[in-house]
């Protein structure tokens, strides 16, 4: 099969070459267990994993991680060769036990490395959903991580609540646009920050109101939209330099919630309890198997709800062919890409 498998570490157009190699199949996966890193054979303190479907794929979504993998800036070290992306589409062509009422249905699953999204076969884990009624596949294929992610990040862990005031940064990406979509339905105020008159629009058509980075300090735009009043909530996929700046601009009891690192990973200072602000972590992973598939059902049920109300949709943007994998992942290092980027599997 054909398969985009990054070699080395580098841009992502630099290391990403299409390889053709052997399918997964059933008994590729027996004996196989998952690290933080992704698959890794079981042994010794490691189980075999059981929560999978062997899936023929028909779209693939591609992210920030797919950069930051690919450069080796990760959190979590991914031995090379491996298949890039982390989600996507395809009809169940073999399965775990528990997943064996799946066979020959359409779903949206997560992917993880060796094995990732960007082949004709590939392995979805834990997070599988049957394609929710009135979602395309190119829709589908982009809206399971950023969709859980935001929900996990800005409602369960950040406790956005209405009538609050909530800052979302990098507001025209992936995740950055479901959070927006999120807080708003629950009743938040909500100041997305990006960078260009686009992502301003794009926002603004979420039910945002917008400052651009680009034109000038984004802490002093905020304070402009708030009348210096501070914001209850920071919900930050970016932190670096931006994160830094942005918690200058919580009221006492604010949150800032850190999902993601496109801006890199910088260390916090430590006055912020001088302020009586809050730190908070959120990411899918760390909890115990059966406490995420609690929290998957749970969030899955309150995303459908809010599909079929009109108050949440997939953000996918752009639809590209499968030859443009290497350019999509270069237009996503260089922050020119909106919402979720899909690609056909041939």
């Amino acid at each position: 099969m054909e398969a985009w498998r990054v070699h080395g570490a580098g841009e992502p157009g630099a290391v990403l070459r299409l390889d053709e190699i052997a399918e997964p199949t059933v008994d590729t996966i027996a004996g196989m267990g998952m690290g933080l890193a992704g698959w890794v054979p079981a042994g010794a303190g490691v189980e075999p994993f059981t929560d999978w479907v062997l899936l023929r794929m028909s779209h693939a979504a591609l992210a920030l991680p797919d950069v930051t993998m690919a450069r080796g800036d990760y959190p979590v070290p991914v031995a090379r060769p491996y298949i890039t992306g982390q989600e996507g589409v395809g009809e169940v062509i073999g399965a775990a036990p528990a997943w064996q009422h799946l066979m020959g249905q359409r779903v949206a699953a997560v992917a993880i490395q060796p094995w990732g999204s960007c082949a004709s076969v590939t392995i979805g884990i834990s997070m599988i959903v049957p394609v929710p009624e009135g979602l395309t596949d190119e829709q589908a294929a982009g809206f399971l991580i950023p969709a859980h992610t935001a929900y996990h990040a800005a409602i369960r862990r950040g406790g956005v609540a209405t009538g609050e005031t909530v800052v979302v940064l990098g507001a025209a990406g992936g995740l950055g646009s479901a959070m927006v979509q999120l807080c708003r339905a629950r009743g938040a105020r909500v100041i997305a920050v990006v960078g260009g008159a686009e992502k301003v629009a794009f926002c603004e058509s979420l039910g945002a109101e917008a400052v651009d980075h680009t034109t000038g300090p984004f802490v002093e735009g905020v304070r402009a939209l708030t009348g210096g009043v501070g914001v209850d909530v920071v919900v930050d996929p970016v932190q670096g330099a931006a994160g830094v700046q942005a918690q200058s601009l919580l009221g006492p009891d604010g949150r800032h919630v850190l999902c993601g690192h496109a801006g890199g990973l910088v260390d916090h200072d430590p006055h912020f309890y001088l302020y009586n602000r809050t730190l908070v972590g959120a990411t899918l992973g760390s909890y115990p198997r059966e406490v995420m598939r609690s929290m998957h059902r749970e969030t899955q049920v309150e995303l459908e709800r809010l599909m079929a109300e009109g108050r949440y949709r997939p953000t996918v943007e752009r639809v590209a062919d499968w030859s443009e994998v290497p350019a999509v992942c270069t237009d996503l290092a260089e922050r020119r890409t909106i919402g979720r980027v899909v690609v056909r599997v041939p």
